[in-house]
Order: structure tokens, then C-alpha cells, then sequence
């Protein structure tokens, strides 16, 4: 259940709804891989990228708040979001991409609608 007031519960859920998206768009990969990668699983960490870049770029949270609900460092985010954006400029990652970024809103809009 989603705290419509609460901001961490606000990312908690963005990040839930983007990790589903993100597994069904590697649908080999379970969720925990896509979490926390193992350091020699490309798909997993480009996965895990997918996720941050959709919770900066399509839900447009603060890279700071991403780097401090995420754990992550600053670093690691900004290079998420050059990775995923130079993705994008092929087609067909696009398509992808963007197919999870309606799944990501869908879910999220979904679970908010349960909230409300």
C-alpha cells in the first residue's frame, strides 16, 4: 500500500513499479538480480540501470533522492543515465524501453488508485 503523503513511501513505490517493469522486460532475470546485480551479469546491471533511469527520467525523482533512497552513488546514477540514454538512440531498445516505462505507469497508477 502506497502512503499517498509520504514521499519515501512515494519512491518506494516508483521503484517497486519499476523493478516489475524492468523484470518483465528481462523476463530471465528475477527481481533480486535486477536489485542488487551480481558484478559479472551484464543484463542484470543493465536491467538495474533500466530502473534508475526510469525513476529519474520518466517519474522525474531527483537524482539526489535516487542516490540516497537507492544507496547508490552519484556516480553510479549519472552513469546509469548515460547508459540508457545512449540506448535510446537505437530503435529498438527504444521500443523496449518504453514499452517498460508504460508498465512502470501503469502499475504505479494502479497501485495509487488502491491507495486513494
Amino acid at each position: 500500500m502506497i502512503n499517498l503523503h509520504s514521499q519515501a513511501s512515494l519512491h518506494d513505490g516508483v521503484f517497486h513499479a519499476c523493478i516489475l517493469a524492468a523484470r518483465d522486460g528481462f523476463p530471465h532475470l528475477s527481481a533480486q538480480s535486477i536489485i542488487d546485480p551480481p558484478h559479472e551479469w551484464f543484463d542484470a546491471a543493465l536491467a538495474r540501470q533500466v530502473v534508475i533511469h526510469m525513476m529519474v527520467r520518466v517519474f522525474l525523482i531527483p537524482k539526489r533522492r535516487v542516490v540516497e533512497h537507492q544507496e547508490r552513488s552519484r556516480e553510479a546514477v549519472n552513469r546509469a543515465l548515460r547508459t540508457i540514454d545512449r540506448r535510446l538512440e537505437t530503435p529498438r531498445f527504444e521500443t523496449h524501453y518504453c514499452s517498460m516505462a508504460a508498465a512502470a505507469r501503469a502499475s504505479l497508477t494502479a497501485r495509487m488508485e488502491d491507495a486513494a
